[in-house]
């Protein structure tokens, strides 16, 4: 049986990420791990997610519950980085 750290293991996103994730798509945190893998083998799919991370950082933000926006936003920062590595 897998557990929720070995999903994030197998993951190429942070705990932050595909926390993110799971809140933006209300889904369990093993089932968005998996959503998030499953959208980054996709073409297109690395816009995706980039957007599902910004979105979530922004409602948090806007919503005032700024101790998770920073998480958010700290995943989404880290993500954006990523994908200019990644060019």
């Amino acid at each position: 049986m897998l557990t929720l750290e070995d999903c994030l293991g197998f993951s190429r996103l942070t705990a932050e990420q595909i926390e993110a994730i799971a809140s933006h798509q209300h889904l369990d945190m093993i089932i968005a791990a998996e959503w998030a893998e499953n959208v980054l083998d996709r073409p297109g799919g690395r816009a995706v997610v980039q957007q599902v991370l910004e979105e979530e950082a922004d409602r948090c933000r806007n919503r005032g519950d700024f101790r998770r926006w920073r998480r958010y936003q700290t995943g989404f920062d880290e993500f954006v980085r990523g994908e200019r590595a990644r060019r």
